[in-house]
């Protein structure tokens, strides 16, 4: 097919500017902490299945029906940062990890269907988390208070674990919640009026 000059040259530096930026997308790579913290997060979980390096960006493992084993990362120029965790069905038999606070990119983690144990790290208090989907695990003890401080959150799904006690008041702090799962629990108690201030939740 024939194009006109000027026509041609401008498809020739679309087709270059596509080219360099497919390539500089390509060569994006973790910067060396990030690598190590996920390293550590998979010591902390029990996996040792896998090393991470500086490619693992955007690599998804999914091998059995449901299980999936995923790291999505934001790109700009050739640096990248994890925002999304997600090991489900894994068969992950150790504990929440705390390490994810050396993540500040990370929005959305993803740990359901495992065996992990314990309780919420207190070090996720700090972070700027929107999804937290931990349901069907073995995790225990009290609905930990500094949950609140996480005001980003969108949706928090606990379900089905061993935790026990009330619903701390401090739940309802999540101003920007869409959805709380909290059954299949050992909960006890009422719901705290404070979960009336979450004017954004539309499924408890």
């Amino acid at each position: 097919m024939f194009f006109p000059k000027p026509i041609a040259f401008l498809l020739s530096v679309l087709l270059s500017f596509i080219w360099l930026r497919t390539n500089k997308l390509d060569a994006a790579t973790l910067p060396q902490n990030e690598v190590d913290v996920l390293n550590r997060i998979a010591k902390t979980m029990g996996s040792n299945d896998r090393n991470f390096d500086a490619g693992s960006c955007n690599v998804s493992d999914k091998v059995d029906l449901g299980a999936e084993k995923n790291i999505t990362c934001t790109c700009q120029n050739d640096t990248c940062h994890v925002t999304h965790i997600i090991f489900k069905h894994q068969n992950l038999p150790g504990g929440l990890p705390p390490e994810l606070v050396n993540l500040p990119y990370l929005k959305v983690i993803d740990f359901a269907y495992n065996y992990l144990n314990g309780s919420i790290p207190l070090e996720w208090a700090s972070m700027q988390l929107e999804y937290i989907f931990v349901f069907v695990n073995r995790l225990s003890g009290s609905i930990p208070t500094y949950l609140g401080n996480i005001t980003s959150l969108a949706y928090l799904d606990l379900e089905a674990n061993q935790f026990s006690g009330q619903v701390p008041p401090e739940i309802g702090k999540l101003v920007n919640l869409r959805t709380l799962r909290l059954s299949y629990n050992r909960l006890t108690g009422d719901l705290p009026v404070q979960l009336a201030e979450l004017k954004n939740l539309t499924d408890l």
